[in-house]
């Protein structure tokens, strides 16, 4: 079972990585979706949706759209993990 918060950021960079289309080793905690990959608001709620999925957590659609980068929503399931 994925605890860890480097267990989270696997999951995390895999499902940012497909959605965008390209390879995980582009995707970082520092990648910025809409800057450094290109998704958008409609991306980044498929994305939370898929991790809503995989951990069985609820994410807050409203805090979604804020979202800047890939760490900012590790440390989000995170927290809803705890």
């Amino acid at each position: 079972m994925a605890d860890a918060p480097t267990d989270v950021l696997a999951v995390v960079t895999e499902i940012v990585a497909e959605e965008a289309g390209v390879d995980t080793s582009l995707v970082t905690p520092a990648s910025r979706f809409a800057d450094d990959l290109d998704i958008d608001s409609l991306g980044l709620l498929t994305i939370a949706t898929q991790v809503e999925e995989r951990f069985g957590i609820a994410l807050d659609d409203s805090l979604i759209p804020t979202l800047p980068t890939v760490e900012a929503l590790v440390e989000l399931v995170s927290k809803r993990r705890a």
